[in-house]
């Protein structure tokens, strides 16, 4: 299982904090994501843009859930303590599951082995 994404647990949360359908106005999801992950996540230097696989999946996921994907480039390292402090609302990244991730972390199903 390599490369995971937390559309699962992006979908839950933003269901459950009402950031989908809530209100007219258009929901900001804050996705943390990192530039060195090639080919799920890499800097674009042609936009200065993170785009990849991960990237596309979590945009699309916006555009079917009423959200816009607001990506935020960051060390790999600092993921998930972002998450935790709340400063991002889901990663989108290739992420190996540890056990130590999984009691922190609602892990999708994978998309990548």
């Amino acid at each position: 299982m390599f490369a995971k994404l937390l559309c699962r647990a992006l979908v839950a949360a933003a269901l459950g904090l009402g950031l989908i359908g809530a209100s007219d106005a258009q929901q900001v999801v804050r996705v943390g994501s990192t530039p060195t992950g090639v080919p799920f996540t890499f800097l674009d230097t042609k936009t200065n843009q993170i785009s990849g696989i991960m990237v596309d999946i979590i945009k699309e996921i916006g555009k079917d859930q009423g959200f816009t994907a607001e990506v935020t480039p960051m060390t790999f390292s600092t993921l998930i303590a972002a998450l935790q402090a709340n400063k991002i609302d889901v990663i989108a990244a290739a992420m190996y599951i540890t056990a130590p991730r999984q009691e922190v972390v609602d892990f999708s199903d994978p998309i990548y082995t």
